[in-house]
């Protein structure tokens, strides 16, 4: 039979072996704890006069559109991150909005004749 051979851990393997094992399981922890952000672009809700949608302003920055229909008014805010404050951006009457186009006039298709 052969001699057992001596399978002591040094201290510097030893600290390897445990800082290597801490990374993985910080890794992986970052990893379930991290989520995407959550985007609002696009979402609507009306209550009574009012209106409220998101809208982008920016590739940073999301706005908040607030439209009394009543008053005839639309105001947009910004969230400044900054001063973690939600503040008016602009002001603006919906009488002095453009308004949409008249639809042009489709030409009439002209009736075939049957053989």
């Amino acid at each position: 039979m052969t001699p057992a051979a001596d399978h002591s851990v040094d201290q510097k393997t030893f600290v390897i072996g445990v800082l290597s094992v801490t990374a993985c399981i910080l890794f992986v922890g970052l990893i379930l704890i991290s989520q995407p952000p959550a985007y609002g672009i696009g979402m609507n809700d009306r209550g009574g006069d009012y209106i409220m949608l998101t809208q982008q302003l920016s590739t940073t920055s999301e706005g908040v559109v607030v439209i009394d229909a009543a008053a005839k008014r639309m105001i947009i805010y910004e969230y400044d991150y900054n001063n973690h404050s939600l503040e008016m951006l602009r002001q603006v009457p919906l009488d002095q909005l453009p308004t949409p186009r008249a639809p042009a006039e489709e030409p009439q298709p002209t009736p075939r004749r049957r053989r």
